[in-house]
């Protein structure tokens, strides 16, 4: 594996924790270990271009309000001194045929509206989905309430306030997919400027819908690799 594709891997998967990935040793911009890179991609802000080293990256996250580990996060790389530009994906989306059927995400389309804008086709690895349990499942009993003992007359007791309630099990389908932006560099620099639709495309043919932040679309921008185009350069 050449140092190039060691840098871009272990600041775009290991801070995605993308689950199976291999355990770098080796060290990647200024001295920085892939697992220093993973801490400092984890604890920047989102929808902001920041650094790692000489590495530029834009991160970003769409979840479900009621089940926050129903997401999708993407991390966005950009190496010049090695023209390096990739995105890095990681996804937890309530889909069980995509984990049972070890399906992997192969495609990526930004959508605007309908209206597509870009679609990313070059796939450089992809981590087949896995089943995760996101909530184990929950069992409340019935709550009573007022007096109760045992009279003359036998048991007696209070009311019922709760008949009580189970929840099952949540599950979801998870795994990972890295990109190459090398080919629609401009037509990312062409992005209109709000939210868009980020559509999923996995090999069994299932079909995720999410969402990337206006802010995130922004940073992008941002990144030196398509600023210039921005730019005019």
């Amino acid at each position: 594996m050449s140092r190039s594709s060691v840098g871009t891997l272990a600041v775009g998967v290991l801070a995605l924790a993308a689950a199976a990935a291999p355990a770098w040793s080796q060290k990647i911009e200024e001295n920085l270990t892939a697992t220093e890179a993973a801490v400092a991609v984890r604890n920047a802000p989102y929808s902001q271009t920041f650094r790692v080293g000489s590495t530029y990256l834009v991160k970003d996250r769409d979840y479900n309000p009621a089940e926050p580990k129903i997401q999708f996060s993407s991390l966005w790389v950009d190496e010049p001194s090695r023209r390096a530009l990739e995105v890095a994906v990681r996804y937890c989306v309530p889909d069980d045929d995509i984990a049972f059927e070890n399906a992997a995400l192969t495609e990526l389309v930004l959508l605007d509206g309908n209206r597509p804008l870009t679609r990313l086709t070059k796939l450089v690895a992809a981590q087949p989905a896995q089943q995760k349990l996101v909530r184990p499942p929950r069992y409340y009993p019935p709550v009573v309430v007022g007096p109760y003992g045992y009279g003359p007359y036998g048991f007696w007791g209070g009311y019922v306030a709760s008949p009580g309630s189970y929840f099952p099990a949540v599950d979801c389908s998870a795994g990972a997919s890295r990109f190459d932006l090398s080919g629609v560099r401009a037509s990312l620099a062409r992005l209109p400027n709000r939210t868009l639709k980020v559509k999923l495309l996995f090999d069994n043919g299932a079909v995720q819908n999410w969402q990337l932040g206006s802010g995130t679309v922004q940073a992008l921008k941002r990144l030196p690799s398509i600023g210039r185009i921005v730019a005019g350069g």
